[in-house]
């Protein structure tokens, strides 16, 4: 198991009425991880139309008063939440910017929330989330946030209880479980491990069609024959099904190092079906805080695909979801 202490943990804040949802979760972490932070706003390129539909004259004042403006907001939040942290204004499109300015400082994880919403705003603001989950190398926490979430004060101390890993047994899924591990450490939480079996798709014939079987002789089974038939297929199916959970299971315990069961009882889990449907069900059945998950891959073509488990997990989670990827 390797340790993870992320050094600078960065806020994307964007001034809305969720920033201090954000800034409650980068101020917990850091002060957790010993992390300095870091206050980061992306000023998006906009076009100043008048009612003629004429384009207004740019004037390069504009862009510099709105960075100072940006940049007084921020280090008035840095004042108030009162925990050592570095400010950044930039400008451009918001998830590159974001990704550019976590290589060039070394940032070790990005907090961001998703709206939620509906239409357009909801398209445009998801837009971020998603392009941030499949180019970002390091670590992001989707906050999740609805109106139940409004808060008027930075909370001092997010309380974790219960964190949630799925373990596919992957690269990226044992990264994932290594910052799962690290979280429930540091927060001293329940952990719970967590593996989705895929079902097998399976051609049932119903027992009234059992004479339509074409071939050989088993056009002459009686239905009480292929009845029993179904029967011994199940119960063999029942008994491998029975060794494979087990094995599953002896895996999954085998994650957790000796060392770290002195204060941590991993509860594991193997559910069956649609991996986001059945991770999003478990989380919100038990009340989990935190899920984290492994995402794989770079190429263009997992870029575009790699998520069909993570994003759907993100849009329907109700709680925050950590996103791990391994650097390549």
């Amino acid at each position: 198991m390797m340790r993870i202490e992320p050094k600078k943990i960065m806020c994307a804040i964007d001034f809305s009425d969720f920033t201090n949802i954000i800034l409650s979760y980068g101020k917990s972490l850091a002060s957790e991880f010993g992390s300095t932070l870091c206050l980061c706003h992306i000023l998006s390129g906009t076009h100043m139309v008048s009612s003629l539909g004429h384009s207004y004259i740019h004037y390069p004042d504009i862009e510099t008063e709105r960075i100072q403006s940006a940049r007084e907001m921020l280090e008035k939040m840095a004042k108030e939440i009162d925990i050592e942290c570095e400010v950044i204004v930039s400008s451009g499109h918001v998830a590159d910017e974001i990704n550019q300015i976590v290589l060039k400082n070394n940032i070790d994880m990005v907090i961001a929330a998703t709206h939620g919403g509906s239409g357009i705003k909801r398209f445009l603001i998801g837009s971020v989330t998603d392009r941030l989950v499949k180019i970002l190398k390091c670590p992001l926490l989707v906050l999740h946030a609805k109106e139940k979430h409004l808060t008027s004060v930075v909370e001092k101390n997010i309380k974790l209880k219960r964190i949630l890993v799925g373990c596919d047994f992957s690269q990226d899924s044992s990264l994932a479980f290594d910052y799962a591990l690290s979280l429930a450490q540091e927060f001293q939480t329940q952990l719970y491990l967590a593996h989705v079996i895929k079902p097998t798709q399976h051609i049932e014939m119903p027992a009234s069609n059992y004479i339509k079987i074409q071939g050989g002789d088993y056009t002459n089974w009686a239905l009480s024959e292929y009845m029993e038939s179904q029967k011994k297929a199940d119960n063999e199916d029942l008994k491998n099904k029975k060794m494979l959970f087990r094995g599953l299971e002896k895996q999954l315990s085998s994650l957790v190092p000796e060392e770290s069961r002195n204060w941590c009882t991993p509860i594991t889990i193997l559910l069956e079906g649609q991996p986001y449907k059945e991770l999003v069900d478990y989380a919100g059945q038990k009340k989990i805080d935190m899920i984290v998950l492994g995402v794989h891959g770079h190429s263009l073509l997992e870029r575009f695909t790699v998520g069909s488990t993570t994003d759907r997990v993100i849009s329907r989670a109700s709680c925050p979801v950590l996103v791990v990827r391994e650097s390549s």
